[in-house]
């Protein structure tokens, strides 16, 4: 089979988008004179940040003479069909790339000349790796001059145990040996496999070509015309329209109104061959019907494909809307979000202060301000998110646990001392460290809270951002925790409270309070801030009120008139005390929890 499937991976910002463009420039796909940069990233938070943030597949076709095969057809071509898809590098969607990597042969392992090794082109090689894919390791921007390209390429080689030879040196901004590398795919990376054989991963029970239908949905959205739109890579048999066909997670049967690939737009086909990468229109309205990760196949079939684990939320937080009646645009926009976003859940919650909303389990905290972003962007909802926490879970006797994780630190060798300072306030246990007189690894674990509470903004600053990480959760351990509550003149706000650790209980509350402080307007009376702990007081500020000169209009005259004034001045205060509510801005949500140099 002339097809080729394969992905590029690496850590955030080492150039997997500019090589794609590359990519389909040689192809003939789009022409350099008359596209953007970064074609694929068509997420304008993504382009505007300067990161993938969502998977993007694309089909090149590409003649190859055969005589560069060394296959001896002399000047003969053979058209090679490329299903390219380009990852996001940072940790939060690493789940995007294993399911990228459920889809494909073969890897670029693309490495930034400038920047070295990072924790994501670990990460990401071990999960390639795992999955017996054939890896081309790739060093890209050669052409700068901070390009450290020998010393890279011997990390590399070094790090992957290969020979530095078969390492391909290129400039994916300039295209300097992009068409060697393009040669390279098509004579490294497997073919998918022939009709009734094995997959050439071999490992993971999936047959290539049998006649039954069978194909892994991998990405999806909901288009309001056409309903849900499954990105799907076909194992076995073929897709093609009017085709009755079965989702396992569901046991949903519909027929497939449309299939096609993608080049980059959606190109309608007459049907989609095993080992193939394409999308299914399936007219379906119902959202919850398609599962990332499940099994299109024909109904007759009793089994999925293996090979595929759903990814677990994270961190969890509260998003309320601004305006309460906009509470339909705010589900419906987590509806249609979590269609191709397989890490978002959410569950609905009721506040006294902010009115109902959503419980949503993100993979991080970028993962969350993305998706805070977009549905600002997007569905025009202006929205709160509460301070991000873990889950706690009780054992049998009662006692709590926290989710532990094992965290990856590449850093340069100078910075370890500062590395090992943050870490131990974070409550990390140092494990090993790799390479020390180098760029240096080093493996601690972690709590998640910890991990989540700053540790990563805290690293990047401490190492004048040369620090990366990646992490994994791990376990849970016992953990001595109890929920602390934030009052507002004596009023309990739940989107304030949190479950902290005991040993941390009287600095947290401190810091709470401090803040909102800070954070909380001036009102007509008095604002008293506690935080509560077990039962007990642990921290307490106050917002003075608001002054204003009840007797400025008098002038002259006995003071009983001017006492007067201020005694009923201060009783109308009380009142307010009682009655009034404490106006939180937004503000304060979203800045509340933010760790303090």
């Amino acid at each position: 089979m002339n097809i080729r499937n394969f992905a590029i991976i690496a850590h955030v910002d080492h150039g997997k988008s500019t090589l794609a463009d590359r990519l389909l420039e040689l192809t003939g796909v789009v022409s350099r004179d008359k596209h953007e940069d970064q074609l694929l990233d068509r997420n304008p938070i993504s382009r505007e940040r300067g990161i993938t943030i969502k998977l993007a597949p694309v089909r090149m076709q590409y003649p190859v003479l055969s005589s560069t095969l060394n296959v001896s057809r002399g000047t003969e071509y053979d058209e090679y069909i490329l299903n390219l898809i380009d990852t996001p590098g940072h940790v939060d969607f690493s789940y995007e790339v294993e399911r990228t990597l459920a889809c494909v042969e073969g890897a670029i392992l693309l490495v930034d000349a400038t920047k070295g090794i990072q924790a994501q082109t670990i990460a990401h090689a071990y999960k390639a790796i795992s999955q017996n894919l054939t890896i081309i390791s790739v060093v890209n921007k050669i052409d700068s001059p901070q390009a450290q390209v020998e010393k890279t390429v011997s990390s590399l080689s070094n790090f992957l145990g290969i020979d530095p030879q078969t390492i391909t040196k290129i400039s994916a901004k300039n295209g300097t040996n992009v068409e060697i590398l393009l040669n390279q795919i098509v004579k490294e990376v497997p073919s998918p496999g022939v009709p009734g054989g094995v997959h050439p991963r071999g490992d993971l029970g999936w047959h290539i070509g049998s006649e039954s239908a069978q194909a892994l949905i991998f990405d999806s959205y909901y288009d309001p015309y056409r309903g849900v739109i499954a990105f799907v890579r076909v194992f076995g048999g073929s897709l093609s329209k009017g085709q009755k066909v079965k989702l396992h997670a569901t046991n949903n049967e519909f027929i497939i109104d449309e299939v096609g690939v993608f080049s980059p737009d959606l190109i309608a086909s007459s049907s989609l061959s095993s080992g193939e990468i394409g999308y299914v229109v399936t007219k379906l309205k119902d959202i919850h019907l398609v599962t990332v990760g499940d099994t299109m196949s024909d109904p007759q079939a009793s089994s999925p494909l293996s090979g595929y684990k759903k990814v677990k939320p994270m961190i969890f937080s509260s998003v309320f809307s601004t305006d309460e009646d906009a509470l339909s645009e705010l589900t419906m926009g987590l509806e249609k979000l979590s269609l191709n976003d397989s890490a978002l859940t959410y569950e609905p919650v009721k506040s006294n202060a902010l009115g109902t909303g959503f419980r949503v389990g993100f993979l991080g905290l970028l993962h969350a301000d993305v998706v805070r972003e977009r549905l600002e962007r997007e569905f025009k909802v202006n929205v709160i998110l509460t301070p991000p926490t873990v889950e706690y879970i009780q054992n049998e006797r009662s006692q709590y646990l926290e989710p532990i994780a094992k965290v990856s630190v590449v850093v340069p060798s100078r910075y370890i001392g500062e590395v090992t300072r943050v870490a131990n306030s974070s409550r990390g246990v140092f494990e090993h460290m790799d390479n020390p007189t180098d760029n240096a690894v080093i493996t601690y674990t972690m709590p998640l809270m910890d991990l989540i509470s700053g540790f990563f903004d805290t690293l990047k600053t401490v190492t004048s951002g040369y620090g990366s990480l990646d992490w994994e959760l791990s376990g849970y351990q016992v953990v001595e925790v109890d929920k602390m509550e934030i009052l507002l003149n004596d009023n309990p706000v739940n989107e304030l409270s949190r479950y902290v650790i005991k040993d941390n209980s009287f600095q947290v509350g401190r810091e709470i309070c401090k803040k909102l402080k800070k954070l909380i307007p001036r009102q007509q009376y008095e604002v008293k801030i506690q935080a509560k702990f077990r039962g007990k007081i642990i921290a307490s500020e106050r917002v003075s009120p608001l002054r204003k000169d009840v007797t400025a209009k008098l002038y002259g005259g006995d003071r009983t008139r001017k006492d007067k004034l201020l005694k009923q001045q201060k009783k109308g205060k009380k009142l307010m005390k009682q009655v009034g509510t404490v106006e939180i801005p937004k503000e304060a949500f979203l800045r509340l929890f933010v760790k303090e140099d």
